[in-house]
């Protein structure tokens, strides 16, 4: 299985996050599993329950040719996301006026491609898992179940971050009117919030393709452990 880096995903993150401007959450918060329950209603309960009780209709194909594939076309997806975050900024014409709103519109236009790309290879995995067995059958039933009761909070989440880099944007456009002394020399502002930017992209490229990297994982051990 081609390697992709996992690691406390999450956590670094909101590592990042909590550096910016953005405004402390309380430490005292509900545990985990009551947070997620809040999540959800009476119809996405009965739709888990229904995904917990899910057989296919199909009698199932071995698919571990399309496994291998998948987790090859997962390595080249964020190889190749890594690159275009890494180039942020480069497509920003020089301008005497910079502006939050130039940076943060192709900062967003990367986002989405990051969210449209997890998306449609999160979905292609569901597809061969339910075309492989039941048991992978059902795990991918239960996954969709949580991508779509989710949906709406993630999107909430993520989209608090283009915020968190507005303020950062003008923290340090600030800076360099009034530079504070932290070493840094007043021009260098607009190539600390780039690398901020792609930090943060970074970070969230790994939290969106974590489910997808857990699926596939599960593909192998399936295949794997088969008689």
């Amino acid at each position: 299985m081609a390697s992709v880096q996992s690691g406390s995903t999450h956590a670094r993150l909101l590592q990042l996050l909590a550096t910016g401007d953005a405004p402390r959450k309380p430490h005292n918060l509900p545990c985990f599993a009551e947070r997620l329950s809040r999540l959800f209603g009476l119809g996405d309960t009965m739709s888990l329950d229904a995904a917990t009780a899910f057989r296919s209709r199909q009698p199932g194909m071995n698919q571990e040719a399309v496994f291998e594939q998948l987790t090859k076309e997962l390595s080249n997806i964020r190889r190749a996301l890594r690159r275009k975050i890494g180039r942020y900024g480069e497509e920003v014409e020089a301008s005497d006026s910079v502006t939050a709103e130039t940076y943060l519109n192709a900062w967003l236009v990367l986002q989405r491609k990051v969210a449209a790309s997890s998306r449609q290879l999160r979905d292609k995995v569901r597809k061969a898992m339910k075309e492989h067995n039941q048991d992978l059958a059902r795990l991918a039933e239960l996954d969709s179940v949580f991508d779509h009761t989710m949906a709406s909070y993630t999107s909430q989440c993520f989209s608090h971050i283009s915020k968190v880099l507005e303020q950062r944007f003008h923290s340090l456009q600030l800076s360099s009117v009034s530079p504070p002394e932290t070493g840094h020399t007043p021009d260098d502002w607009l190539h600390r919030y780039c690398e901020d930017a792609q930090n943060l992209l970074l970070a969230e490229l790994d939290v969106r393709l974590e489910p997808v990297l857990g699926l596939l994982e599960a593909c192998h051990n399936e295949v794997n452990h088969s008689p």
